[in-house]
């Protein structure tokens, strides 16, 4: 089980790296010969509690936007960059670039599995 999550957690973050870089939404080309497409991954890692690498923030600053301050108030994991880029997904499935108004608090805060304090 554990090589598993690490397979998906390593999935996770090829289609993530797709996403932002070729705007590859369900991560047809990340060439890890894996066919588990990105919003699958969401929906396994959405509650995973490993923290998400750090070398990774300026992807997140990029995916949150103005909103970035909101990430970087506390360590953040798998399960929190799996549901934001979740709602993302589900944003453009309806013709929009990106999810409108508070969108990443909403999600780290109130529909995620942490409350704010």
């Amino acid at each position: 089980m554990q090589n598993e999550m690490l397979n998906l957690r390593r999935f996770f973050r090829n289609r993530f790296e797709r996403l932002l870089d070729f705007n590859d939404a369900d991560g047809s080309g990340a060439g890890d010969g894996s066919v588990v497409d990105l919003s699958e991954l969401c929906g396994i890692l959405a509650t995973d509690d490993e923290p998400f690498p750090r070398h990774y923030d300026c992807d997140l600053r990029r995916l949150c936007g103005h909103e970035a301050i909101v990430w970087f108030r506390e360590e953040r994991s798998y399960g929190d960059v799996a549901r934001l880029v979740n709602r993302l997904l589900e944003a453009r499935d309806v013709g929009n670039c990106r999810p409108g108004g508070r969108w990443v608090h909403e999600v780290l805060y109130r529909s995620g599995a942490r409350r704010a304090a």
